[in-house]
């Protein structure tokens, strides 16, 4: 073999295997290509089953973190044998070519698919950043917060990904160093023209870190309310009761006053009673009374908060107000409990002999003397 070729053979196991190709013939060497192949392109399956009969033996010994990056490099590994395989496979083929060449040809290519699957192993590996947050836990006072972890695991995503292709481009004799230096210089000419993007940005990276509300959470953002069901870089996702989706921008997020409704303990509810102007005073004092009781009955009622009192004189009304807090936080129990009083409040106005009021108009005729 040529001087330029022994410089390839670095490990003694490539070099044992070179030594083997390249000393016999051509059927052999075509028959070690072909079984190389097969055991590339079908062998995945068992390689999947070695791989997790290897974790079901090892989980007892492993602490949770290399858990997460077994489990994450599972199937790169599987990939990275399997390409492998395919590379000896072709430096083992009876092709016209030297040593030298078929690596120039091949081993970029395999380089550059280690490099892609080592990454699709760290990309697949994000549960390290909810270990590491939940270690930190006590110190941070992070609770159970899933937002955080999510926010952190796509930072990571984007950073392992970057690293990856940088890596890869670096191997295909792209200068990287000369690239970043060029991306500098466009990133603060497109940050000039992208400041709404880097608004919400910063906006979001605010959100995560004050954490007025979570995934899961059900808040009020000015005129809309729902569910939250992600917050990206750039914007945050509600599903609303009506079961749309809206995707508001961070920086408005952060601009208005957030309700953060599955945080509070007790839910405000005040409505307004109208009757009729012929009532008697000694009914609507024992109507009054009749709702106060009724109301601190009910179990979700805080009772100490109840609050009955005639309030005005509407344009075709006598205004009784009713103000409590109740313990039915979610919208279909509230909607329920609403309900369920309304009911209750018709049965005892009719028992009252009071009646509703409604918008009225009288129109009084004055009879003119005769000239």
């Amino acid at each position: 073999m040529e001087p330029a070729e022994q410089t390839l053979m670095q490990s003694p196991m490539m070099q044992s295997f070179l030594l083997f190709v390249y000393t016999h013939g051509f059927w052999l060497r075509l028959g070690l290509m072909a079984l190389l192949a097969l055991a590339a392109v079908f062998g995945a399956r068992l390689y999947r089953k070695l791989v997790a009969a290897l974790r079901k033996k090892l989980a007892r010994y492993m602490p949770e973190w290399l858990q997460i990056l077994y489990d994450g490099f599972s199937e790169p590994l599987v990939l990275l044998l399997r390409c492998l395989l395919l590379y000896w496979a072709v430096l083992a083929a009876p092709l016209p070519l030297t040593v030298l060449q078929v690596n120039q040809l091949a081993g970029p290519a395999f380089s550059a698919a280690v490099i892609g699957l080592l990454g699709w192993g760290l990309w697949r590996s994000e549960g390290l950043c909810g270990l590491l947050l939940r270690s930190a836990q006590n110190r941070l006072d992070l609770e159970s917060n899933k937002t955080m972890t999510r926010f952190f695991e796509k930072i990571f995503r984007a950073l392992v990904a970057a690293a990856a292709v940088l890596a890869i481009l670096e191997l295909f004799g792209v200068p990287v160093a000369g690239l970043l230096a060029g991306a500098g210089v466009a990133g603060l000419a497109v940050s000039l023209a992208a400041q709404s993007t880097l608004s919400n940005l910063i906006a979001g990276i605010t959100l995560v870190m004050e954490r007025p509300f979570g995934i899961g959470d059900y808040i009020v953002l000015g005129s809309f309310e729902g569910t939250v069901e992600e917050i990206s870089f750039r914007s945050t996702k509600l599903r609303t009761p009506d079961n749309c989706l809206i995707t508001v921008e961070n920086s408005k997020v952060s601009a208005e006053y957030i309700q953060n409704v599955t945080t509070r303990n007790s839910r405000l509810w005040n409505f307004v009673i109208g009757v009729t102007y012929d009532t008697p005073r000694d009914r609507i004092e024992a109507l009054c009374a009749d709702l106060t009781a009724l109301c601190q009955a009910e179990p979700m009622v805080l009772a100490d908060t109840v609050q009955v009192a005639l309030i005005g004189f509407g344009a075709s009304s006598i205004d009784i107000d009713l103000r409590m807090y109740v313990t039915t936080l979610g919208l279909n129990d509230f909607r329920a409990l609403k309900n369920r009083l309304n009911l209750q409040i018709m049965d005892l106005m009719e028992r009252r002999g009071c009646e509703f009021a409604f918008p009225s108009t009288s129109v009084y005729l004055e009879k003119t003397p005769a000239p």
